[in-house]
């Protein structure tokens, strides 16, 4: 690999002193006149995480449930992944994607729903999205820039490594668990999107930063290659660093973090809705048009005094000699010339743009690679072969880990509440007939409330999006209820009642049973107290319980829905009252007026005896001929 370090520290000092580019350049060739670098450029296409785990309908028909239609915005003409996208488009980069992100706007493109307000868990809730024809467009636009190109897929929703590293507990060992699981559906999922084959295996710790335990948790989810910034590593230099060993070994990618941070202070102007298909500005949400992202967003650089001069240099502004039909994200010649300055002179196996690249910054560097290939100065590489001739070191000690990154981690107890899911969907798929598609749904859902995204937004964000998966969790259960019954009167000896189980998920359940019990079995009996619970999605059921009713007078039933996979309760018991009238009034009467009319009968016979008795009686008494001697 070709080295610059000369040339690069005077580009450096020369945008800090705010010497003219052309100087900058001039001074760049004649410092290392013929030299060519080779680097991997990376070019990252990622956003903040809105598909939530709800969705409208099922099977082939199901529309997914999104918090806001920010992507719509994103993935317009003139949106900010759209810009990224074509900027990328035709040049020998390596693309590294968020799996989750190409997912999400699959779901997009085959139609889907915007959650009405923050507090909805009802998928009926929403309206239809805006975004389906942008997200169609994109997606073909992605298909085509990577088409024969490197292509990466980070940890599903771009988990936040440190976050889940620095945490240790047997939640966040869950965590890992659940998006090392993603991975191998998502890279299938995704391949099949974009017609080409992605590899696995990087990963992108916020800011670059690693340490002992970020290597170890990078290893739970297959990670053998890692872009670091040199914060947490040694040797710092420019050579790739081999941490571990054998099978558990890791590679660390240095990366110029001048170029990070230069690249992340070039922002993309404010668009008036309406006028390009984008309703909003292109910088990074939760972050102002015109400031620079949080470190733990941007990956800026851990070297402050230099970086920080160099990518204030390199802020953009649209320039005053544009012409009117110039596209608004078309960065102005001079900062094109400053970060193809800084682009040439990198001596890093990897050059590493910030997580959300604005659309004018990706157009900045997609011309500065122009420019270092058509001069001979730049050779891009891909990625695995960046990590030639390594040199063995070490990660640091996690109590070294930067305090301004470990400000913006999830916290604990945030952590603690996404793994608090995976209960409400243990609970929840105890009843489902199939629960593979809610599961998968949950998962992702949680793994993307685990996004590096959420690092330069307020701890409110990420709050609210996890309770939405929470909240779309227990409104499954509660959905899931015997409709309430009130007196019940039965009026023979054997009768049935009918009870109802209300299935308000949109798909089938099963795996339940109802069981009733009676307050009184002398008066009315339960025949079956146990039966099998099955109902259609969005439909009810209705059971037919068997008894035999005794004695007149009230009885209290009581059911109760069980899981019949641990016979544990499910939902609250419902009691009812029961009016037994086992024997009629009417068939009363008739066997009184029966038994009358036989007793009337039994009189009548005895007395007509008694009469021919007495009739006989004189005849056959004494004194009479057959009484002499």
């Amino acid at each position: 690999m070709a080295r610059f370090g000369a040339a690069r520290a005077w580009v450096v000092s020369a945008m800090v002193l705010g010497a003219s580019t052309t100087g900058v350049s001039a001074h760049a060739a004649d410092g290392d006149s013929g030299d060519t670098g080779h680097a991997a450029v990376v070019w990252p296409v990622t956003a903040t995480p809105h598909m939530t785990a709800a969705a409208l309908g099922s099977g082939d028909d199901a529309r997914a449930v999104f918090d806001s239609d920010e992507l719509a915005d994103l993935f317009a003409e003139g949106g900010r992944l759209r810009e990224v996208v074509d900027a990328g488009k035709g040049r020998e980069v390596s693309w590294v994607l968020d799996p989750d992100l190409v997912l999400a706007a699959r779901a997009m493109a085959r139609g889907y729903r915007v959650a009405d307000s923050a507090d909805s868990t009802n998928p009926q809730d929403s309206t239809q999205g805006t975004g389906q024809s942008a997200a169609r467009e994109w997606l073909a636009d992605l298909k085509s820039a990577v088409r024969g190109r490197d292509v990466w897929l980070l940890p599903y929703a771009d988990a936040d490594l440190a976050s889940l590293a620095h945490h240790p507990s047997s939640d966040t060992d869950d965590l890992t668990e659940v998006v090392a699981n993603l991975a191998e559906d998502a890279k299938k999922d995704v391949d099949s999107i974009l017609g080409t084959g992605t590899r696995t295996g990087l990963g992108w710790p916020a800011d670059g930063a690693l340490d002992t335990r970020i290597t170890a948790l990078a290893g739970k989810l297959n990670v053998t290659w890692m872009l670091a910034s040199g914060q947490g590593l040694t040797p710092a230099g420019d050579d790739p660093v081999t941490l571990g060993k054998g099978d558990d070994a890791i590679t660390a990618l240095p990366y110029d973090t001048d170029v990070t941070t230069a690249l992340a202070r070039i922002k993309d102007p404010e668009k008036p809705k309406g006028t390009d298909g984008s309703a909003s500005p292109s910088a990074s949400p939760g972050t102002p048009s015109g400031t620079s992202p949080s470190p733990g967003g941007s990956g800026a650089s851990g070297s402050p005094s230099a970086s920080s001069s160099a990518s204030s240099s390199a802020s953009s502004s649209p320039s005053p000699s544009a012409s009117a039909s110039e596209k608004p994200d078309t960065p102005d010649p001079e900062t094109v010339d400053r970060v193809t300055a800084l682009l040439k002179a990198n001596t890093r196996p990897v050059v590493v743009p910030p997580r959300e690249l604005s659309g004018t910054a990706a157009n900045a560097l997609a011309a500065a690679i122009d420019s270092g290939t058509d001069d001979g100065r730049l050779d891009p590489e891909g990625i695995r072969t960046a990590d030639d001739d390594p040199v063995t070191g070490q990660a640091g000690a996690s109590s070294g880990y930067p305090s301004r990154l470990r400000a913006s981690e999830l916290t604990a107890s945030q952590l603690a509440a996404v793994a608090e899911d995976l209960d409400g969907l243990a609970t929840l798929s105890k009843v489902l007939a199939d629960p593979k598609v809610t599961t998968a749904s949950v998962h992702a859902a949680m793994a993307r409330a685990l996004s590096t995204a959420w690092r330069p937004l307020d701890d409110a964000d990420q709050e609210t999006f996890q309770r939405r998966t929470q909240s779309f969790l227990d409104t499954s259960v509660e959905s899931l209820r015997m409709v309430p019954k009130s007196t019940v009167t039965v009026t023979s000896g054997d009768a049935t009642i009918p009870v109802t189980v209300d299935n308000g998920l949109q798909q089938p359940v099963a795996g339940l049973e109802l069981r009733v019990t009676s307050s009184d079995a002398e008066r009315l009996r339960i025949n079956d107290g146990t039966l099998a619970v099955e109902a259609a999605g969005s439909a009810s059921h209705t059971n037919q319980l068997s008894v035999t009713a005794k004695a007149n007078g009230k009885a209290q039933l009581t059911a109760q829905l069980y899981t019949t996979s641990d016979g544990r309760p499910w939902g609250d018991p419902m009691t009812f009252e029961v009016d037994v009238t086992s024997v009629s009034t009417g068939a009363i009467t008739v066997v009184a007026v029966g038994v009358a009319l036989i007793v009337l009968a039994a009189a009548v016979r005895m007395r007509n005896v008694r009469r021919r008795r007495d009739r006989q009686e004189p005849a056959d008494g004494p004194g009479s001929p057959g009484g002499q001697d």
